[in-house]
């Protein structure tokens, strides 16, 4: 009887989750598509009216800004998504979590808002961009009411893609209708903290279907070890990430700021669709875990990490090897020194591919939060110790380096755990023949950066063969994904 059960649940799983697996990476992918095609359409258009100076002042804000909010947030992406999952069938626990969550959140986030004030009156490199830092204290006290986790929980990709879509459309008509002159990078920066209060309002509105906000849980305690927890490992992780481009501009200038920015900007893009792969099936593999669905569990990390090695490497060395190239068609003329950082940095997204399917998909649903904070602590040591030993000499080259080194010490430290404990089984088989896949876009690339003079459609051309030829070379396994 049990046996039939199991057999049963099994097969529901397979025809009905599974389809929803691939509906929300659908949704997802297209919420990232999106947003490349809005950043194509936007950053050439911007880099070029604000110039490097003007991007590197806006970065500089928003990343300091952005390092506040993980204070203020802590570990409730990752909380919140893990623990709604978990009680998405139950209104009264869903009820509950909800309201302990964010109250926990709305604390933290008043406590760090006095502490942010106080940083912008007392330290001079912050006091000279006040009013930018005014602004974005707006977007601090938003992110309370994003609860974006709350919906990445229920698995509401549909509404987050459509919602997510729509602002970013307004966006996008704002920028090209107020934005024609250097001295608007204060405006373009306020556009961009006004879509995250639309999103956060839309959110908050639209939350009241699902959850209702439980007073005496609002005011409870019970998930603040894990929210310390989970919150120190987002802080630490963004010490090579968010933490470096602030201590850039506190040790260099606005127009180093520009060159990693820019480069970094095109790396986070190309590590997006992976990104939205592992996110949506988080949420799923936590409630498989919960329900002892542990081959299911087992076979998705197999195919998450078949599908990195096959998908990342083309898109790394294509990258490096057409970084001129990009720069000038994404930014244009005075962004030369964003190429060798790029260069550095790309190699970091096959670190962080493996690392986000270890973490996402398999530390996180099983619980084991402190090898997350372990790995964070070891990554952000070294992080710290790096930019104080190469970001003062080599600028923004020196933050790249970091960017590499820390993100591939955390991953081989993911890596060494799963390892000694055996959580699950690496394919260290497949990778080299995965890899295979890369060499004939990496061919095509290398043709068309010695033959085609003209960077658009040397690009173009680039992208349009070598990446048919991957297409057509990976299409059995995007037909299996798909399905």
């Amino acid at each position: 009887m049990l046996s039939l059960q199991k057999y049963s649940r099994n097969i529901v799983l397979q025809t009905t989750d599974m389809p929803s697996i691939r509906n929300n990476f659908l949704y997802k992918t297209l919420l990232t598509i999106s947003s490349y095609i809005i950043g194509f359409i936007t950053f050439p258009y911007v880099s070029r009216v604000l110039g490097v100076d003007g991007i590197g002042a806006v970065n500089f804000t928003d990343n300091t800004v952005g390092y506040f909010i993980l204070f203020a947030s802590m570990g409730i992406a990752i909380l919140g998504t893990r623990e709604i999952a978990a009680a998405k069938d139950d209104q009264a626990k869903r009820n509950r979590v909800f309201s302990n969550l964010l109250g926990l959140n709305i604390l933290f986030t008043v406590i760090t808002l006095i502490i942010y004030l106080g940083i912008i009156v007392l330290v001079p490199r912050f006091s000279q961009s006040a009013e930018m830092f005014y602004i974005g204290a707006a977007k601090i006290i938003a992110t309370v009411f994003l609860v974006e986790w709350f919906f990445t929980g229920l698995e509401e990709f549909r509404f987050i893609t459509l919602r997510s879509i729509a602002i970013k459309l307004l966006y996008v008509v704002a920028v090209f209708t107020l934005i024609d002159d250097k001295s608007d990078y204060k405006l373009y920066f306020t556009l961009s903290v006004a879509s995250v209060i639309i999103n956060a309002l839309v959110n908050i509105v639209y939350a009241r279907k699902f959850v209702k906000i439980n007073r005496q849980a609002l005011f409870s305690m019970r998930y603040l070890k894990e929210y310390v927890t989970l919150g120190i490992y987002s802080i630490m992780t963004s010490m090579y990430i968010t933490f470096n481009v602030m201590y850039l501009g506190l040790s260099s200038d606005n127009t180093q700021v520009g060159y990693y920015t820019t480069a970094f900007k095109l790396y986070i893009i190309m590590l997006g669709v992976f990104s939205a792969f592992t996110s949506v099936t988080m949420p799923r593999i936590s409630a498989m875990l919960a329900e002892g669905q542990h081959d299911n569990f087992t076979q998705i990390v197999a195919k998450s990490f078949d599908g990195i090695i096959k998908f990342i490497l083309p898109l790394i060395i294509c990258g490096v090897i057409l970084a001129p190239q990009i720069i000038f068609v994404i930014s244009g003329e005075g962004f030369e020194g964003a190429i060798l950082p790029m260069r550095i940095i790309f190699p970091a997204a096959l670190a962080v591919g493996i690392a986000q399917v270890l973490a996402v998909q398999v530390l996180i649903p099983l619980k084991r939060d402190k090898v997350l904070l372990t790995a964070s602590i070891i990554g952000a040591s070294a992080s710290l110790i790096i930019n104080i030993l190469l970001v003062p000499y080599l600028q923004s080259v020196g933050s790249a380096i970091v960017t590499l080194a820390a993100e591939s010490i955390v991953t081989l430290t993911y890596i060494i755990y799963t390892l000694r404990k055996k959580v699950v089984k690496l394919p260290f088989a497949t990778i080299g023949k995965n890899a295979l896949y890369a060499i004939p876009p990496a061919i095509v690339c290398l043709i068309c950066s010695y033959t085609i003079k003209n960077p658009f459609i040397c690009v173009a051309t680039a992208v349009v063969v070598g990446g048919g030829i991957w297409i057509a070379s990976n299409f059995k396994t995007l037909r299996e994904y798909l399905r």
